[in-house]
C-alpha cells in the first residue's frame, strides 16, 4: 500500500525572535517536525490561524497549552489532530508566557500529510 501524499514546508524562527513565519498547511495536517542541528534549548508551542491574520495559541481539551519537547537535530512526531482545524501555522520557541529567543535563524521543516 502506498503512503498518502506527503509534503513539507520550511518555516524559520529568525535570530533574536521566538515565533516563526507562517506556513500554509491547507493541504493536510502537520505530522512531524524536523529540527535544526543548532537549536537553542527550548520546547515548542503552536499558533494556529484560519486566515493568516489572527493567530491563536493551541490548547488541549484540559485547558493546557500544547507544548512539544524538542531538541537539536531531532525528528518529532506531531499528533495530526493538533492542526486538523487550521489552515495556517506558526511555531513558537518556548511557551507563550515565556518565549525563548533563538540565537540564530532556525529553519524547521514541517512534514504535512
Amino acid at each position: 500500500m502506498a503512503k498518502p501524499t506527503i509534503t513539507s514546508v520550511t518555516v524559520t524562527i529568525l535570530a533574536g525572535t521566538a515565533v516563526s513565519d507562517a506556513a500554509d498547511i491547507s493541504s493536510g495536517n502537520v505530522t512531524m517536525l524536523l529540527m535544526p542541528a543548532d537549536w537553542t534549548s527550548a520546547n515548542m508551542s503552536f499558533l494556529l490561524s484560519e486566515d493568516n491574520v489572527n493567530f491563536r495559541e493551541l490548547y488541549d481539551v484540559y485547558g493546557m497549552e500544547v507544548i512539544k519537547a524538542v531538541g537539536p537535530n531531532r525528528a518529532l512526531n506531531v499528533d495530526p489532530s493538533y492542526t486538523a482545524g487550521a489552515l495556517w501555522l506558526k511555531l513558537c520557541s518556548g511557551p507563550a508566557a515565556t518565549p525563548v529567543l533563538q540565537a540564530a535563524d532556525r529553519p524547521i521543516v514541517l512534514v504535512i500529510q
